[in-house]
């Protein structure tokens, strides 16, 4: 009996040596997330915005561009967290059309820089231009285009003083929208499409070249986008009319 007492105090000291053994060499992971940390003001009154538009919706087309935006036809207008462009080069009265044209759909304007304050900071500011034209949505879009080029023949740019066609490039244009309330802020749809278009510019030419790339390419990236909003709106209409 003593002698089993003797083993069974072996064995849990054993035990209780290799489980000290193994604790000393364990890392605890770490500690718990602090969810106070996901509790931002600015969340919180994303979730608070409701719905409120009535339908057939009257819409306001807007497209916004970053601070300091301008190319070779338009500029953007304001200062600030970004700008309007309000002299559109892409969009034209056929796209407007084509909203116009869809079931649920009052009217679709634009607006203007006399509507708009010279500081742009936030949705506000264009909620506050849309409401002065008694608007239920924003469509607000935007494109951002990178291009990528590589001189094909850099000896022969040289020799022929530009003249040849050497520098081969790609506009790549993402379209991207929103369709907001224009009373409470509240996102309908999020859209997003892309489009690229390759060309071959000189030394000379490289700004006209790159340009008319440019356009092509949010052309093509604008109609997606439509065709996209198209599919959308009726889940829109259903859901919210």
């Amino acid at each position: 009996m003593c002698f089993r007492s003797c083993l069974c105090w072996v064995c849990l000291s054993v035990a209780v040596f290799i489980g000290g053994v193994s604790c000393a060499s364990y890392l605890t992971p770490g500690g718990p997330a602090d969810f106070s940390t996901f509790t931002d003001p600015k969340l919180k009154k994303a979730y608070r915005a409701r719905p409120a538009a009535k339908f057939p919706a009257l819409i306001a087309l807007v497209r916004v561009q970053g601070a300091g935006y301008e190319n070779d036809e338009t500029r953007g207008f304001g200062a600030g967290s970004y700008t309007v462009v309000t002299q559109e080069d892409i969009a034209d009265e056929d796209d407007v059309q084509r909203l116009v044209n869809l079931r649920g759909v009052q009217d679709v304007v634009r607006i203007n820089r006399m509507l708009l304050p010279s500081a742009l900071v936030s949705d506000l500011e264009m909620r506050n231009a849309g409401a002065k034209l008694r608007t239920d949505l924003m469509l607000l879009y935007t494109f951002d285009t990178v291009f990528e080029d590589r001189d094909l023949l850099k000896p022969l740019t040289t020799i022929s003083l530009g003249l040849a066609p050497t520098k081969s490039f790609t506009a790549k244009s993402t379209a991207s929208a929103l369709v907001m309330d224009t009373r409470t802020g509240y996102i309908y749809a999020v859209l997003e499409e892309s489009a690229d278009r390759a060309g071959l510019a000189t030394a000379w030419g490289d700004s006209e070249a790159m340009q008319r790339a440019r356009k092509a390419s949010e052309r093509e990236a604008l109609d997606k986008l439509l065709t996209d909003f198209e599919k959308t709106w009726p889940r829109v209409v259903r859901r919210h009319s």
